[in-house]
């Protein structure tokens, strides 16, 4: 098992990415010391997603990016886990990706349901595993 990040390192893994894909505004970073509520139901995390907002964009490509290298393949809907803390991914990025098949939620209604790649999310992040 790898390190886990600390909060420094996941910022500057979530900058970076965001600079990758020439994304030069600030990042939406919320830190939080347990899981984020209702995060085990997708109904939640599409709450407040528009029909029209796609997540073929450069900041959901960082994000994604961004959140596999903080926490693996495994990405948990309560928050990646941190070495102190918890990351609480941003909904609208996460719910635009899950929406348009690029990352599935599994053990939906569990005590720690995660998202993780589907083919085409593989594809998107140019992961080929």
């Amino acid at each position: 098992m790898t390190e886990r990040m600390s909060e420094t390192q996941a910022r500057a893994a979530v900058a970076e990415e965001l600079a990758r894909e020439g994304w030069n505004t600030a990042s939406t970073f919320t830190v939080r010391d347990g899981s984020r509520p209702s995060t085990s139901s997708l109904a939640w995390w599409h709450e407040n997603t528009p029909e029209n907002e796609t997540s073929e964009t450069q900041r959901s490509v960082a994000y994604l990016r961004a959140y596999i290298r903080i926490g693996g393949p495994r990405l948990y809907a309560g928050g990646l886990f941190l070495k102190r803390r918890r990351l609480w991914m941003d909904r609208s990025v996460i719910s635009r990706l899950e929406r348009d098949g690029y990352l599935v939620l599994a053990d939906e209604g569990s005590r720690e349901p995660y998202f993780e790649l589907t083919p085409a999310g593989r594809m998107l992040v140019g992961n080929s595993e």
